[in-house]
């Protein structure tokens, strides 16, 4: 019973660590998803880099790298939130790399229809993050889109 309790005060500021990680990601996602650029600004780091691949089935894949000014001018664009849905805290995983850094990665799941064929849209999302300062920065961004055939 000592050993038990001597375990899970070793361990909770490991999990209280990760658990304000996870936090740390989702905030990141629900400003990055509203395409607010004034509240997204403040997160990004100086050389920050996202991009997304698209896998289709019979087709192939294709990658596009944003830089952090176009994502910006393209979010002004846009003006209202994506209606993507949002990641759950259950299925984020982090991957710690130092003291100072970490990445985050979660999948969502949804269903689209094109050309009248119905597919089931999975995105894994990887973000990894750097501390600078008091807050942490998004370094790297990266939204891999697999669809499937219903």
């Amino acid at each position: 019973m000592k050993n038990l309790i001597w375990i899970i005060i070793l361990t909770s500021p490991f999990v209280k660590a990760e658990t304000d990680k996870i936090s740390v990601y989702l905030k990141f996602e629900e400003v990055y998803m509203s395409n607010d650029v004034s509240l997204l600004s403040p997160w990004l780091s100086k050389n920050y880099k996202i991009s997304q691949t698209l896998h289709i089935p019979g087709v192939g894949a294709d990658t596009r790298h944003i830089t952090k000014k176009h994502l910006l001018a393209s979010m002004r664009q846009i003006g209202k939130p994506s209606s993507m849905p949002r990641s759950k805290a259950s299925v984020t995983k982090i991957e710690t790399k130092n003291e100072n850094s970490f990445c985050a990665t979660s999948s969502t799941a949804n269903q689209r229809v094109v050309g009248e064929r119905k597919y089931e849209e999975k995105e894994v999302r990887k973000v990894c993050f750097e501390r600078q300062g008091e807050t942490y920065k998004a370094t790297t961004h990266n939204i891999n889109v697999h669809y499937r055939a219903l």
